[in-house]
C-alpha cells in the first residue's frame, strides 16, 4: 500500500485514492437506486395502461355486441311492419301501422339510446378504476 505523499489519501492496488473510490461507488450505487426507481415507476405505469387498455376494449365489445343485437333486433321490426303493411285491408290501416311503427321505433331507439350511454359510461369508470386499483 502507498503511503500519503502531498496531500493524497493512500490508493489501493489500482492506485485510485481511497476517497475518489468511495466517491465512486456512492455514485454508482445513487445510480442503480435511480435506475431502479426508474423502472418501478415505468413497471407501475405500464400496468395501470394496460389495465386501463383491458378494459376500455371489454367496453367496446360489450358496445359493439349491444350494437348488432339493436341492428338485428331494429331489421326485425322493419321486416315485420312491412309484413303487416302486406296484409293491411285498408289506408286507415295502412295509416294506422304506420303510426305505430313510428312510436315503436321511437321508443326502441330512445332504449337502445340509453343503454349504450350507460355502457359508455360504465366502460368508463371501469377504465379508471382499473387505473386507480394499479396506483
Amino acid at each position: 500500500m502507498a503511503t500519503k505523499q502531498g496531500g493524497t489519501t493512500e490508493a489501493g492496488n489500482t492506485g485510485m485514492p481511497e476517497n475518489l473510490r468511495q466517491a465512486a461507488e456512492t455514485t454508482i450505487a445513487q445510480a442503480k437506486q435511480a435506475v431502479d426507481q426508474y423502472i418501478r415507476a415505468a413497471t407501475d405505469m405500464y400496468e395501470k395502461v394496460e389495465a386501463s387498455a383491458e378494459a376500455a376494449q371489454a367496453g367496446a365489445r360489450d358496445v359493439s355486441r349491444k350494437t348488432f343485437r339493436f341492428a338485428e333486433d331494429n331489421i326485425n321490426a322493419t321486416l315485420d311492419f312491412a309484413q303487416q303493411l302486406v296484409r293491411a285491408q285498408s289506408p286507415q290501416d295502412l295509416v294506422a301501422l304506420q303510426q305505430g311503427f313510428l312510436q315503436q321505433q321511437l321508443d326502441r331507439l330512445k332504449s337502445q339510446a340509453q343503454e349504450i350511454g350507460a355502457t359508455a359510461s360504465k366502460t368508463a369508470g371501469e377504465t379508471r378504476s382499473a387505473a386507480r386499483r394499479k396506483s
